[in-house]
């Protein structure tokens, strides 16, 4: 009785601010990792807050640090999809296969038992809105079409080429450099590499397709590209003034880098103590160190071991007899196979965040005004590291060719001098300096698509457009072969005279 009061008084509260009656929406955060469901449950939990009725589907189990409260139904679907590990040896090309691979496999999560028995329910539920954790996954659209709402998407990063095409949002790629372009190029190169990306793009886009077809008939639903063009908002863990680059958005691509630090994420390891500075070392969920040879471990342990006055709290997942030996020659280092990240961020001791360059670890990093080092192996990370640098909020390096010496000149340097520091908290002063914080602005835009019913006024008209038309090849086309005909006309013509 006590929790139906309070989810009363919270959809009160929520129609008073909003005029927006409670609504039931349907999340799907399926085929990613942790970090980045920790961003979508953030958005989740806003949603809870504010009185709203959660169906939430997903692959991951939601554990203590993800819990969330409220009028909540949580379907788990256990299907784990095929591990990609940030493997040291991984060139281009079998990077790139494997991503093809990746999407290939995304089929089986719909044929889970689970997930057919969601899609059977009957009478089917209504939902208001389809909140989809977007993951190069847009053969889910379907589920939308299957139970007619409007679509939004949650996505962990700066927007992708990918998001752009599903927003209609204009790429202006000869001057903003994109997530995935590792050289971050601008001018004819950015545009030669969007000509590559795009080309990726289409032929990921074909596999989807072809899923969503198998799954969604077009007997039955909506096109694949229809409900493409029905995505009427784009959610994005970024913030543009802070981090870059400059960008044009549509109204309906908003930013919302922070939303997990302002939600508060339950910290687990409570009991750490934390008597001394420290340094922080994680490569991430998706790095394992008994994928990698012992020589590369005993590199980061010689050069920690060269700094007495620093606790360095690694997160670690190697053997039990490597943990017992590391840390039973170096009581400095200490070894744990997960550490409360935020927690340790928070805490006013960190002198130095080590880090892989995931957009996640570098968006608290810049919260909380700490700096870096960073190691990239895959993805983003090497883009997002190549910005962290620019900017003086640490160093990065590669590696690949990885020494002890190399790592400890450059921890001492980003412990010495004060510069990086002052930076990243400047930035970070910068990040936090907004009109509505990540939250409040969440809240706002999902419930204004509920309340104008999808609000299909906010697409952007050039979705509707062939790309040749978008790129007006067809206007020039017209105008300079009038031109060419004119030259063609006047030349005969003095060929008379």
């Amino acid at each position: 009785m006590r929790l139906s009061l309070v989810q009363l008084l919270l959809c009160w509260s929520a129609l008073g601010w909003s005029g927006t009656s409670c609504g039931h929406i349907l999340g799907i955060f399926v085929q990613v990792h942790r970090s980045q469901l920790l961003v979508y449950t953030a958005v989740a939990r806003v949603l809870l807050q504010h009185g709203h009725q959660l169906t939430l589907i997903t692959t991951l189990p939601l554990d203590s640090e993800l819990e969330l409260d409220g009028n909540l139904t949580h379907i788990l679907v256990p299907w784990k999809q095929s591990a990609e590990n940030a493997n040291l040896s991984k060139d281009l090309f079998t990077r790139l296969q494997r991503t093809y691979e990746r999407l290939e496999d995304a089929e089986q999560l719909l044929n889970e038992p689970e997930w057919q028995a969601f899609m059977a329910h009957n009478p089917t539920p209504a939902y208001d809105l389809l909140l989809l954790g977007y993951h190069f996954n847009d053969h889910l659209l379907g589920v939308a079409a299957h139970f007619n709402c409007p679509v939004a998407i949650i996505t962990t990063q700066q927007p992708i080429s990918f998001v752009h095409s599903l927003l209609g949002n204009p790429e202006e790629r000869w001057y903003v450099p994109q997530p995935y372009d590792k050289r971050q190029r601008t001018g004819w190169r950015a545009l030669a590499f969007g000509v590559w990306e795009k080309a990726t793009e289409l032929m990921a886009r074909r596999v989807m397709r072809r899923i969503y077809s198998k799954h969604f008939s077009p007997s039955h639903y909506p096109s694949f590209d229809q409900m493409r063009q029905r995505v009427v908002l784009a959610l994005n863990n970024h913030h543009m003034i802070s981090e870059g680059p400059i960008a044009p958005l549509l109204p309906n691509m908003l930013d919302i880098g922070g939303i997990c630090m302002e939600q508060g994420l339950k910290a687990i390891d409570t009991d750490i103590g934390y008597t001394r500075p420290f340094i922080y070392f994680s490569l991430g969920t998706r790095f394992s160190w008994h994928t990698v040879p012992s020589d590369f471990v005993a590199i980061f342990v010689e050069a920690f071991a060269q700094l007495p006055d620093y606790d360095i709290y690694w997160t670690y997942d190697g053997s039990n007899d490597s943990v017992s030996s590391i840390s039973g020659t170096h009581s400095n280092i200490k070894l744990s196979q997960w550490w409360g990240q935020q927690q340790l961020l928070a805490s006013g001791q960190i002198q130095l965040f080590i880090t892989h360059g995931g957009k996640g670890s570098l968006t608290e990093a810049l919260y909380y005004g700490v700096p870096m080092l960073g190691l990239p192996f895959l993805g983003d990370q090497h883009t997002n590291l190549r910005r962290m640098s620019r900017k003086g909020w640490g160093l990065y390096r590669n590696p690949r060719n990885l020494s002890s010496a190399s790592l400890l000149t450059a921890l001492r340097e980003l412990l010495m001098v004060s510069q990086y520091r002052e930076n990243i908290r400047s930035s970070s002063r910068l990040y936090r300096d907004r009109p509505l914080n990540a939250s409040a602005l969440t809240a706002y835009w999902l419930e204004y698509v509920m309340r104008h019913d999808g609000a299909t006024h906010l697409h952007n008209p050039g979705r509707m457009l062939n790309w040749w038309q978008y790129y007006l090849l067809d206007v020039y086309a017209t105008i300079y072969g009038c031109l060419l005909a004119v030259i063609i006309i006047l030349r005969h013509l003095d060929g008379r005279t």
